[in-house]
């Protein structure tokens, strides 16, 4: 049985909204018959995760330490394969593109010296535009950028998540893959159809494409009589989660709008079941971009819960039932259109039987990571 390592960002002891991805990368290698292993971190150092195990791999004197996780915690992922590689063989080494040092170089010469494949996963293809949203972030990747160059030789196949490649990146082999999601770990929504109020889900980490801010205004200037309401669930990205709090009570919607604060497992899915639609983000023309893969349609669809959208995403389907389209631009949005958007979904349960299959049969990473996995298996 082949092995595959997948290295990215994945916190042991607190929950993150890339979890849900991970985890479902994690289950479909296995699903596909590889050992699929990651590597961990909290406050006392690195992991080896397995699917029933646990190794530790080495303590980090700084992990404790206040703003490790977005500085420090990059050099020691990157040396902890080398550890990794010294207790299991691994055939496939996937990593996710991120803040990466010089120790990365040295990871990947072992990794090839034991005859080992590297993949590249970049979550946002072309990653220019992401990465020069703050200074301290382009300084960042543009170090990064300088170490993955040198690694670029030694790349198997790149995965991209975005614009189309055409089947190679830098002349190695590249292949388009979406953000995939695993249906069978969310439950089905039940639509609401006793419950008079349109209930509104805005979930992320609250960053400027989402345009959340969009909604607010809509909902202050709404005048119909379905009474609305607007539900946050998700922490900060980059301060918009502050500015969004303060224009709320600012358009006196403090009696329509609850900000939960981020929201996981059991408690996120009681707040789903409430809610009639979702919704995506409506800001990304302030990036430049006009397409997105995001994971949180995917997560609606495999819920069953119809959304609101304002990019393309080719990957999904074009069907009025599942989404709501509204502008990419910084007009009004429609706050009646998405009234009766939602109050036709309370009264549709099949809407979201027909999005959950549709998920399982285009979006599941099951499918996603074989496209991948037999590229690079021996």
């Amino acid at each position: 049985m082949p092995t595959v390592l997948f290295l990215m960002k994945y916190p042991l002891h607190k929950q993150e909204n890339l979890k849900a991805k991970f985890d479902g990368q994690l289950a479909a290698a296995r699903a596909l018959g590889w050992k699929a292993y990651c590597i961990g971190w909290d406050g006392q150092g690195m992991s080896l995760l397995g699917e029933n195990e646990s190794i530790p791999l080495k303590r980090n004197a700084l992990a404790p330490v206040r703003g490790y996780e977005h500085t420090k915690i990059f050099m020691d992922l990157m040396a902890a394969p080398r550890e990794a590689m010294r207790r299991i063989p691994v055939d496939v080494l996937y990593l996710r593109y991120m803040p990466t040092f010089r120790g990365a170089l040295k990871t990947v010469r072992q990794l090839k010296a034991r005859d080992g494949r590297l993949v590249v996963e970049y979550p946002t293809y072309p990653p220019d535009q992401e990465n020069s949203r703050f200074f301290l972030r382009r300084q960042v990747f543009r170090y990064t950028d300088r170490i993955m160059r040198k690694i670029h030789p030694m790349v198997d196949l790149y995965a991209l998540i975005g614009e189309p490649c055409g089947g190679t990146l830098g002349g190695r082999p590249a292949v388009n893959i979406v953000n995939g999601v695993n249906v069978t770990a969310l439950p089905p929504h039940v639509p609401n159809p006793a419950d008079p109020t349109v209930r509104l889900l805005a979930l992320a980490s609250m960053s400027g494409w989402h345009g959340y801010d969009r909604i607010l205004r809509s909902l202050a200037a709404y005048a119909g009589g379905t009474p609305v309401r607007v539900e946050f669930a998700g922490g900060d990205g980059d301060g918009s989660l502050a500015v969004w709090k303060a224009l709320a009570q600012e358009l006196g919607l403090s009696d329509c709008v609850t900000f939960h604060g981020p929201l996981y497992g059991s408690a996120l899915d009681q707040l789903v079941a409430q809610c009639d639609v979702g919704l995506g983000s409506l800001g990304m023309y302030r990036y430049g971009l006009k397409q997105g893969m995001t994971l949180k349609l995917r997560e609606y669809m495999a819920r069953g819960l119809p959304f609101v959208s304002a990019v393309d995403d080719p990957a999904l389907p074009d069907d009025p039932d599942f989404a709501l389209r509204v502008p990419n631009d910084d007009t009004p949005i429609n706050m009646n259109a998405v009234v009766t958007f939602a109050l036709a979904a309370k009264h549709t349960p099949a809407r979201g039987e027909r999005m959950r299959a549709y998920a399982r049969e285009r979006l599941s990473w099951e499918g996603v990571l074989r496209a991948v996995l037999e590229r690079v298996s021996k």
